[in-house]
């Protein structure tokens, strides 16, 4: 039987902003498991304790399993919760810290292992540019640098691509080479990639979209998706 992989990529917002419910619900349909069991990480913000409190508040009115760790305090224990979880919501906040963390406690390869047993990865900004071949991020130092992430979707990626300097960096470091081409997540907006390939696109902000970026042009992503995989 062959194994679903599946990765949602949220540019911004969300539960940890006190908008877009809409989003989770999307989310949690393509976990597609009646109570699923949903675990929430906040390395990227340094374990914060008010995304986690606000992760349950918005989660756990709803039938489902859910909880959290906190790597900073200690990775023991990780891989056993990870392995049980349906999906996993990786928090905002500094990617390069996050990436940092992953690679010296040997997490990376565990993340991996589980992708690839169909539990869902999900996450918001960083949590989103995470998984990809390499992003564009505020995160190592004064303005938008390129960083290598994880590599488990192709291509680069940008989340808050709804923030114009954000957008015009994105672009001018593709268009010279820089960045290979990619994708730009506007907030409030989820994309779903199941086997590495973009297949959904969710905004539930008016007039928030996502969109693939080359060093010839920028088309929205559901054009894109409908051109190339459907």
């Amino acid at each position: 039987m062959t194994v679903e992989k599946k990765i949602i990529t949220i540019g911004g917002g969300g539960f940890t902003h006190n908008q877009d419910n809409d989003q989770d619900k999307f989310i949690l349909d393509h976990i597609n498991k009646k109570k699923c069991s949903l675990g929430f990480l906040p390395t990227a913000s340094n374990d914060n304790t008010n995304k986690t409190d606000l992760f349950y508040k918005r989660f756990e009115i709803l039938d489902l399993n859910v909880s959290h760790f906190d790597l900073i305090s200690g990775v023991n224990g990780f891989e056993n919760w990870l392995s049980k979880l349906d999906a996993v919501y990786v928090g905002g906040g500094n990617t390069k810290f996050m990436l940092e963390f992953w690679k010296e406690n040997n997490l990376i390869g565990i993340f991996k292992e589980i992708y690839n047993s169909g539990i869902v990865l999900s996450g918001v900004s960083a949590g989103a540019a995470c998984w990809f071949d390499c992003f564009l991020t505020d995160s190592d130092g004064p303005g938008y640098k390129p960083l290598n992430g994880i590599g488990l979707l192709s291509g680069s990626f940008t989340p808050h691509y709804s923030d114009s300097k954000r957008a015009e960096k994105y672009r001018e470091n593709i268009k010279n080479k820089t960045l290979p081409e990619g994708i730009g997540v506007d907030d409030g907006v989820a994309v779903l990639f199941i086997d590495g390939n973009p297949t959904e696109v969710y905004s539930s902000r008016k007039g928030h979209n996502a969109y693939f970026v080359d060093q010839n042009k920028q088309i929205n992503l559901k054009e894109y998706i409908k051109a190339n995989y459907e």
